[in-house]
């Protein structure tokens, strides 16, 4: 786990992302060049994981967490943006999540995030995905 300050930092970053992905959704569509093989993670549409994570949340929290983790997306986010960038889109990825589903502002989906009780089901949940990668392995 990150240091207290790291984490804030990570939070901050996060915040702003989401909330320039928020005003680039607003505003018109973006054209990709076709030939570019990177996605833009700002300009994509998260509903369709939402909804997952929102019917996985019917069932536990940890499961929300999985159903995000495991989504093919994080992976992709991965590979092209490396750790620190998947960690500010993960960040970025929750605090939306949480305003969408909730209506909550961004100090409250922050809040949650760095809630003992969230803190713990999705380490558990990264576990769990972990302890499995290593079985199919």
């Amino acid at each position: 786990m990150a240091s207290a300050n790291k984490q804030q930092k990570r939070a901050a970053r996060a915040k702003t992302k989401a909330k320039q992905n928020r005003t680039k959704r607003a505003e018109a569509p973006v054209e990709l060049d076709p030939n570019d093989e990177r996605i833009d993670f700002e300009a994509v549409d998260l509903t369709e994981l939402f909804k997952k994570m929102i019917d996985a949340a019917k069932i536990s929290q940890q499961a929300m967490c999985t159903a995000f983790l495991e989504d093919p997306l994080l992976e992709l986010v991965f590979e092209q943006e490396g750790e620190e960038g998947a960690m500010d889109f993960i960040l970025a990825a929750l605090i939306e999540y949480r305003q969408w589903s909730t209506e909550t502002d961004e100090a409250g989906a922050l809040a949650w995030i760095e809630s003992p009780d969230f803190q713990k089901d999705y380490v558990a949940a990264s576990d769990a995905i972990a302890a499995q990668t290593q079985h199919k392995d």
